[in-house]
């Protein structure tokens, strides 16, 4: 049997080398996050739950058969293993979607960012917009090019898990991306035979309603941006106080859950 002394000094010893271990191995970091989490989480609430249990039986312990005791004992264990598993079964899928919510929008947001200039710029697309538009009005057999422009492929790639988002940036992402798949459609009948048999006033009509869009799609992809960079540092809470904030601007807001 050990001497009293020595085993204070190797419980210390232990101690110190599972924190050594905790700060330099990123495993043994890993191992003590989920030990302390089965402590705090399972084994802390299962003690204080026994504690009090225990208690209020401890006058009536000896009326009880040993073999009841055995069997309730047993079937503690059990309740704390099916809880254990259940509990990190839970927090597993917590984390996993909080891992999938970081890297979507992470995507979304460099999607949306590298897409913005393109759509419009304040100075140089007023004044390119302005110059097209008279000259279509002088030469009434001019038809704009338009090139062929695809911003969405991130978005295409996580529709179908799309539901991970929270409602705080869902709403905008999804407002802006139907916006841009809109005016893709718009820009598609553009270039059909279709368009070019209108007289010149319907041909510009149809053009500043593209441009709108384009305009349109910039403030709504800019929104969008401030919401997730905001649920990015802050979380939730941030992300409603630029919902909320009297600058947001009704034309940047959806009608969805907000």
């Amino acid at each position: 049997m050990l001497a009293a002394p020595t085993l204070p000094l190797i419980l210390l010893a232990g101690v110190a080398l599972c924190a050594l271990l905790l700060a330099v191995w990123k495993e043994a970091r890993v191992a003590g996050r989920i030990i302390a989490q089965f402590f705090l989480t399972i084994g802390l609430p299962v003690v204080l739950i026994l504690g009090a249990l225990i208690w209020l039986v401890l006058p009536l312990m000896g009326q009880i058969d040993p073999r009841v005791g055995q069997a309730m004992i047993a079937g503690l264990v059990i309740a704390t293993g099916w809880l254990t598993t259940a509990i990190f079964a839970e927090g597993g899928k917590a984390r996993a979607r909080a891992e999938k919510t970081r890297d979507y929008h992470k995507a979304l947001y460099a999607e949306i960012g590298n897409t913005l200039e393109s759509l419009w710029e304040a100075d140089s697309s007023e004044q390119y917009v302005t110059a097209l538009i008279d000259r279509m009005r002088k030469d009434e057999g001019y038809i704009p090019f338009l090139p062929r422009e695809q911003h969405d492929h991130v978005y295409d790639a996580v529709i179908a898990e799309i539901d991970v988002l929270p409602r705080q940036t869902i709403d905008a992402i999804v407002a802006y991306y139907s916006l841009i798949k809109s005016l893709s459609g718009l820009a598609e009948d553009m270039r059909g035979d279709t368009f070019r048999t209108l007289d010149a006033e319907r041909r510009i009509a149809i053009y500043s309603d593209y441009v709108g869009m384009r305009k349109q799609a910039f403030v709504f992809g800019k929104y969008a941006l401030k919401l997730i960079l905001a649920y990015s540092e802050g979380g939730s809470a941030a992300a409603d106080r630029v919902i909320n904030s009297p600058d947001a601007g009704r034309s940047a807001k959806s009608r969805g859950s907000v």
